[in-house]
């Protein structure tokens, strides 16, 4: 009781002399500015540095560089949103994973990695501000450059998949899409005759396990590979992460909007005749 007696005394204190009580919160970062130049830091060993950036009406990559690297697993990246909850981490490249979950459980073992390519995270739209703590994971200095890009998003709320022509040379269409986000769900609609078939994939060695779920059969998702499925008109499909534990990146293979140079999160549908 003393004590908040003592803290009250203070304020008012503190307030006859016009200085400002600043509530605690999040540590202020070094600050990054979407689309404009990279924030260069050098970082000791064991040691991490905070970067802040406002993540507004268009989703944004995190980009961390690490100027020196040379094997895996050199960076631990994490994101903490504007209350400083964890939202992501990763010390991988070719994907990120929801906070909490380890990339042991995710079966994902170290790997060789290409040094010219950074750790990244996609933020959705609107998140606010965005605190990314880089922790270098090495006995010596490690140089860290971090971006903030717009990146390319295609919405896909109920798009329509009509499939290939009743008649004539084509017998199947391809569409593609990527995993971009945590908990992202991709849903779409059959506009197509009834007798056809779809076939669901993702390129292989992909870390991010997506599934379809056909007309909302959670009991019985497709998993990627499976082909053969009968299609009525008016079937839905959503894609998701297994789990929603990670999100990935794409290239313009599958999906032209997607400039990452990552194969990671991308999924395909064929619906064939």
């Amino acid at each position: 009781m003393k004590k908040v007696g003592l803290a009250l005394i203070t304020a008012a204190v503190l307030a006859a002399c016009n200085v400002t009580v600043v509530t605690p919160g999040p540590p202020p970062g070094t600050s990054v500015a979407v689309d404009g130049a990279g924030v260069t830091k050098k970082i000791a060993p064991s040691a991490h540095h905070c970067f802040e950036l406002t993540v507004g009406e268009e989703p944004v990559r995190i980009d961390v560089k690490h100027d020196e690297a040379a094997d895996n697993g050199e960076l631990y990246v994490e994101v903490f949103d504007e209350d400083n909850q964890p939202y992501a981490h990763t010390d991988n490249r070719d994907f990120f994973a929801k906070a909490g979950a380890s990339l042991a459980s995710l079966s994902v073992g170290a790997q060789d990695i290409n040094v010219t390519l950074p750790y990244s995270v996609n933020i959705p739209k609107n998140m606010g501000k965005v605190y990314v703590e880089v922790t270098n994971k090495t006995a010596v200095d490690a140089t860290v450059t971090v971006k903030a890009v717009t990146r390319n998003e295609v919405p896909r709320d109920d798009a329509a998949l009509s499939g290939p022509p009743a008649s004539g040379l084509e017998t199947s269409k391809i569409y593609g899409g990527a995993l971009l986000f945590l908990g992202q769900e991709d849903t779409y609609v059959y506009t197509g005759p009834d007798g056809y078939t779809l076939k669901f994939d993702v390129p292989p060695g992909d870390f991010v396990h997506a599934q379809l779920i056909l007309n909302d059969n959670t009991t019985d998702p497709i998993t990627p590979g499976t082909s053969g499925i009968g299609l009525l008109n008016g079937d839905t499909f959503k894609v998701a992460s297994q789990g929603l534990e990670r999100a990935g990146f794409c290239s313009t293979t599958v999906d032209p909007a997607c400039t990452d140079g990552i194969d990671t999160g991308e999924y395909s549908i064929t619906i064939s005749r």
